[in-house]
C-alpha cells in the first residue's frame, strides 16, 4: 500500500531570505536554498517567482534594514556617510557588492531610503539631476571599490602576478579599498562643491 506523501512544509519568504542571506547574495542558487531549509526545490516556487525576484527581495530587507545617515548633516558629510553605511553591508552581507552590481532591478527599499538624501542634497543647492548622481556615484563607487578591494587582495596572494604598470596602483591601500576609495570621493566632491559655488 502506497502512503500519501506528507504535507509540503511551511516557510516564509523571511525565512527564505535568510537562507539567502546564509549562502551569499552573489553566489545562491535555487537548489542550495531548498537543500538549506530542506524542502522541495519547486516548493520555493509557491513563495517567489525567480531567483531574481528573491535577490531584490533580500535586497530590499537590507536596504530597509541598513542604518542610513541622517538627512540633517552638511552635505559633503552626508554623501560620505552614505558611503559608510555602504562600506558596512559590503563588510556585513557576503556577495553584496557583486549582488547590487549585477542584479536587473533595485529594491524598492532602496530607493525609499536614498530618496530622503536626493531631496536633502537638491536643498543644499543641487539641482536635481546632480543629487541623483550624486548618490549613484556613491553607490557605484562603493561598489566597485569594494570588489576590486577583493580581487586585488586575492592576486596579493598568487604567485607569478605581475607587477603594476600604471603609475599610482600600487599602492597597497587599494588593496584594502578604502584609500582608492577615498581618493575617487574626494575628487567628486570637490567637483560637486565647484558645482554649488
Amino acid at each position: 500500500m502506497r502512503t500519501k506523501p506528507g504535507r509540503p512544509r511551511q516557510l516564509s519568504v523571511d525565512q527564505i531570505i535568510d537562507a539567502v542571506l546564509a549562502e551569499g547574495l552573489a553566489t545562491f542558487s535555487m537548489p542550495q536554498i531548498a537543500r538549506r531549509l530542506n524542502v522541495a526545490h519547486s516548493g520555493l516556487y509557491r513563495y517567489v517567482d525567480s531567483r531574481e525576484h528573491l535577490l531584490v527581495l533580500a535586497m530590499d530587507r537590507i536596504a530597509r534594514e541598513a542604518p542610513w545617515p541622517s538627512i540633517d548633516l552638511d552635505w559633503r558629510e552626508e554623501i560620505a556617510a552614505i558611503g559608510e553605511t555602504l562600506w558596512g553591508l559590503c563588510q556585513q552581507y557576503a556577495g553584496y557588492d557583486v549582488a547590487a552590481v549585477t542584479a536587473r532591478n533595485v529594491s524598492p527599499g532602496f530607493v525609499e531610503k536614498l530618496t530622503p538624501h536626493v531631496e536633502s542634497l537638491v536643498g543644499h543647492g543641487l539641482d536635481l539631476v546632480d543629487a541623483t548622481a550624486a548618490i549613484d556615484f556613491i553607490r557605484t563607487l562603493v561598489l566597485n571599490c569594494s570588489i576590486d578591494a577583493t580581487r586585488m587582495h586575492n592576486l596579493a596572494t598568487e604567485q607569478d602576478v605581475p607587477e603594476h604598470t600604471i603609475p599610482g596602483f600600487e599602492d597597497p591601500e587599494k588593496w584594502a579599498g578604502r584609500g582608492w576609495y577615498q581618493r575617487h570621493l574626494d575628487t567628486h566632491l570637490d567637483g560637486l562643491a565647484q558645482r554649488l559655488a
